[in-house]
């Protein structure tokens, strides 16, 4: 999927998938990881999502990635957050405030090996079309730490009755890209509730939440 994507709907306001409260998921699950004041936890495909807020209120350091510097810059300006520095590198523009950082760029070009205590996945995985998923899952794999816990929440569905995103991803595609380096354990798989108009048409759309332990 061409990045230009991305910045259309931004630019053109198509962004249902960002929500106005913390994810009830997020809320329910994320203590079970154990999380401890000054680790690390990556949010890719962050957008503007105000769970970046509810991480760094753990006392963790909360690092984003998100391709439109719109939905950025959107982030601090509505939740009043100042005063933000400003870096930048190679690959990306780094906005900061306290113990948060969004950087603004590809995330595919994330270069950071045995990072991250932690990976908060809500709209991300689901975001990228299949040819896609599997070097996004690769650079899951080199960020977290031997030991580090990834929260995971995708949505399936019968992908014929929808054009993506936000993409089905079944079961056998966790684990296809994940169980080489991972436990993977399936929380909860429910009905969805119905989260904007693309999805509204589905009969048989399901909400599924993992945990994943990187074990090697």
């Amino acid at each position: 999927m061409d990045p230009e994507f991305w910045v259309t709907a931004w630019n053109e306001g198509r962004t249902n998938f960002h929500q106005e409260t913390y994810h009830e998921k997020l809320v329910e699950y994320f203590p079970q990881l154990n999380p401890a004041k000054g680790q690390r936890v990556l949010v890719p495909l962050c957008g503007k999502s105000k769970d970046l807020l509810w991480l760094q209120a753990l006392g963790l350091h909360v690092h984003g990635v998100e391709l439109h510097e719109q939905a950025v810059e959107a982030f601090f300006a509505e939740n009043g957050l100042s005063p933000v520095t400003k870096t930048q590198d190679h690959d990306y523009t780094h906005y900061g405030w306290e113990n948060l950082v969004i950087s603004c760029g590809d995330f595919f070009n994330l270069n950071e090996k045995d990072a991250y205590d932690f990976i908060y996945d809500r709209a991300a995985l689901v975001a990228l079309p299949s040819p896609m998923r599997e070097t996004y899952a690769q650079v899951i794999k080199k960020s977290l730490k031997s030991g580090g816990k990834y929260l995971l929440i995708v949505y399936e569905y019968e992908q014929s009755k929808l054009e993506g995103p936000p993409f089905s991803v079944h079961a056998n595609e966790i684990h296809e890209l994940y169980e080489d380096q991972f436990t993977i354990k399936l929380m909860e798989s429910r009905q969805a509730a119905k989260e904007g108009p693309r999805l509204a048409s589905l009969d048989s759309l399901k909400q599924k939440v993992y945990i994943l332990e990187k074990v090697r």
